[in-house]
């Protein structure tokens, strides 16, 4: 059998990483098991090329979910297996991982390592279509199994239950621990400071966060010395990455502030290391009660625990899911949530009980013997092959094949500074008399939040921080809309009003809200949304509706407070309302007259729709949009954009003027949206001739992307292109760029610069 792996991998610091490094050894040794290939999601933009690597995820980037599967196509793979935890992969809840899943040509088999008894609406909408997608799910538990029947996420025939594995050098470890305390030779873990030979020694390890609530373990220490002074507990592990990343060494800090609070030195040592199998095998031979002392019910699995019951440690812990499943044969302790007192106890009576924490060591043994990788290992191999017999293997019905270009960032990094964008540009040259405006630095806001995601982390996110501070600096408290101008002197040039770009500033707001990626930046921006929301009127435009439905429609329920709401009901309304009173035969439309921009009123019904499930909106908004994409020349391949002039309903079509860029990237992402909305693949080869615009497959024939540069120009005419290269067109064919990409649908090839922005 030959299989491949997708998940996280070591180097990087993840438990749901080094489980899938121990399954790939563990089926490699198995004799019907020829090859296992490795699929690795990163949270890096590099993707790096390791040997052994058949394919690389960049985590954010949504296309990378697409081309790993469509690597995994052309391999002579039988089946692939998917390690499932919603915070390894992009999108929200991990929804990217759809992308992949739903592009394999080979059966699937998912491993679960979350299964949460009352998961959000779209946690659940998500793990419920990776399941269906997948011809068998691997779960650890009996209640992980019942939790995900019960909640109607998976049927029960398709749920295979295979415990977690531990390396069988676990066990061993602790017969060879046993020699050398026969022999007088010393026998603290490896990296210890020697202090704990010959103490009664609690450990826990793993990567550590909030979660895992090493505070009451500290809390409950002074109770436990002031009966035993010989303990030690030894904390191993480096904070979660993610953690880190998020608020720095904060929670480490503050159990290493309480250990000094309490007098503990002396009985606490901190080992801020991710340790190999070797280190853990080491440490848990030395510990003689394993403590978890996690925070939340929902874990559903524990690689610590798993690996402390191998290696016969006594345990103590809190009762979460999988804690309750394998400590109820009598291996461990369980004490209430936050209990420091109750932990205190449970160890003290293991200390003073020796035949009891002989019993449980030896149940916790008994427990490791089935738990074992060779075994496990055994038992998921035939998960896999009772899936290649389910489902041969797949052929995928559409194939999106197209030449790609590179996308450069050069000119975007040109025109930006350290107040916002600059609005034109002679050629590329930025235009510094044109000043800024809130319109464009909206745009740029969400074209950076995508590209720090996907490229220069450090600088994109610090152009979103600088677009949010721009956006604050032009909304006035007293809800009187907002600024639009700015000159290049950084004054105001007009006074607090209400338009487009209002409803543009809700929009990029709930784009950076939707994907809640650095919390800093949370309370800001939902301070900032409130206050603009109440500035929209009820005689607001269609297109300022249309712009503030699209960022509202982004938001979860939770961020979706009662004005937001309303005004999101509204809008959609309007809309509704306007499309009954002016369409009619011939003209399936919202005015009776077309402009600028206009796929945004579709576009805004469809999500709108989605997120109130209101399937009548959506249904109303891909019939505009078809209408639209029809009269626009997108039934015939080749796009051809209102002018910016404009079109009444009695002229003929395309209108006089100049096409627009905003106009062309407005359908790429409305019929991306309508993609996916109803997954009908035509929409998604709607939006590639919709971008191929740019690209030269025009009325002129001519691109108006510059390929030297990565700037756009501004318009097409009847015989040329427009020479400016400003901010409203090049942001315009970024973000169609971009959203093509994350999409899976080639368009584009990043070309990553490291030009830097001026201070």
């Amino acid at each position: 059998m030959r299989t491949a792996i997708v998940s996280t991998y070591p180097p990087r610091a993840c438990g749901i990483g080094a489980f899938a490094a121990d399954v790939r050894s563990a089926l490699l040794g198995l004799d019907d098991v020829e090859r296992v290939e490795k699929v690795i999601v990163v949270n890096e933009p590099s993707r790096p090329q390791r040997p052994g690597l058949t394919a690389t995820i960049a985590q954010g980037v949504r296309g990378d979910y697409v081309r790993a599967a469509r690597i995994l196509g052309r391999l002579d793979v039988d089946v692939v297996l998917l390690q499932h935890e919603y915070g390894i992969f992009g999108g929200r809840d991990g929804e990217y991982t759809l992308s992949l899943v739903e592009e394999l040509s080979q059966p699937l088999v998912v491993t679960l390592h979350t299964v949460l008894s009352q998961p959000t609406p779209h946690q659940a909408s998500v793990l419920a279509a990776v399941c269906r997608q997948a011809e068998l799910v691997i779960v650890m538990t009996d209640t992980a199994r019942g939790l995900l029947v019960e909640g109607g996420t998976c049927p029960f025939d398709k749920v295979r239950v295979v415990p977690h594995g531990a390396p069988p050098v676990l066990a061993r470890r602790g017969s060879e621990l046993a020699i050398k305390r026969a022999l007088g030779e010393p026998t603290g873990p490896a990296g210890s400071s020697g202090r704990l030979d010959d103490r009664f020694l609690l450990s826990t390890f793993g990567l550590i966060s909030e979660g895992k609530g090493l505070e009451t373990a500290i809390e409950a220490l002074p109770a436990i010395v002031e009966r035993h002074p010989d303990v030690m507990y030894v904390i191993a592990g480096r904070t979660h990455p993610d953690v880190a990343h998020r608020e720095g060494e904060r929670y480490r800090m503050a159990l290493e502030r309480a250990v000094l609070d309490l007098g503990l030195e002396g009985h606490v040592e901190f080992d801020d290391r991710f340790l190999s199998i070797d280190e853990i095998a080491d440490l848990l031979a030395a510990t003689d009660v394993f403590v978890t002392p996690y925070r939340a019910q929902e874990q559903i699995s524990s690689g610590a625990l798993t690996f402390a019951l191998a290696a016969g440690c006594g345990v103590v812990s809190t009762p979460y899911w999988y804690a309750q499943d394998m400590l109820e044969s009598g291996a461990g302790t369980i004490v209430p949530f936050a209990d420091g007192a109750a932990l205190a106890n449970a160890v003290c009576r293991y200390i003073e009980q020796p035949a009891s924490l002989m019993a449980a060591r030896a149940e916790a043994r008994r427990i490791g013997e089935e738990l074992a990788w060779p075994s496990v290992a055994s038992a998921t191999a035939a998960v896999l092959r009772e899936a290649v017999e389910l489902a041969p293997r797949r052929r995928r019905s559409v194939s999106l094949d197209r030449q790609r270009v590179t996308m450069r960032t050069d000119h975007l990094l040109t025109l930006v500074d350290d107040v916002g964008i600059i609005q034109h540009a002679n050629g590329v040259i930025p235009n510094r008399e044109s000043g800024y405006c809130v319109d464009d630095v909206a745009r740029l806001a969400v074209v950076a939040l995508e590209l720090a995601r996907q490229g220069d982390e450090q600088v994109w996110t610090s152009i979103v921080y600088r677009s949010l501070a721009f956006l604050q600096d032009a909304t006035a408290a007293d809800h009187h809309g907002l600024r639009n101008f700015m000159g290049y002197d950084r004054r105001w040039l007009d006074a607090p009003h209400h338009g487009d770009h209002v409803g543009r500033s809700i929009w990029a707001l709930g784009e950076i809200l939707s994907t809640a990626w650095v919390p800093a930046v949370v309370g800001p921006s939902e301070r900032l949304l409130d206050t603009i929301v109440r500035t929209i009127p009820a005689d607001s435009s269609l297109r300022t509706g249309a712009y503030a439905a699209l960022g509202l429609a982004r938001l979860d329920p939770d961020r979706l407070d009662p004005a937001a709401r309303a005004l999101l009901k509204r809008v959609l309304e309007q809309l509704a309302d306007a499309y009954t009173t002016h369409s009619g035969p011939g003209w399936l439309w919202f005015e009776e007259r077309l402009t600028y921009d206009n796929a945004r009123l579709p576009h805004a019904l469809i999500v709108g729709g989605v997120a109130l499930g209101d399937d009548t909106l959506t249904q109303t908004g891909l019939a505009a949009l078809r209408w639209l994409g029809d009269e626009s020349g997108l039934a015939e391949g080749v796009l051809r954009l209102t002018g910016h002039a404009g079109r009444d309903r009695a002229e003929p079509a395309p209108g006089d003027g100049d096409e627009q860029p905003l106009d062309a990237s407005a359908f790429v992402e409305a019929e991306l949206a309508a993609f996916v909305a109803t997954g009908d693949p035509e929409h998604g080869a709607r939006a590639q001739k919709s971008f191929d615009w740019f690209l030269g497959r025009n009325k002129l024939q001519r691109p108006l992307y510059d390929f030297a540069t990565g700037g756009c120009s501004d318009g097409l005419g009847d015989e040329t292109t427009n020479d400016n290269e400003g901010a409203e067109s090049t942001l315009a064919f970024h973000r169609a760029a971009l959203l093509l990409d994350t999409a899976g649908l080639p368009a584009v090839q990043r070309q990553v610069t490291r030009q830097p922005v001026p201070a």
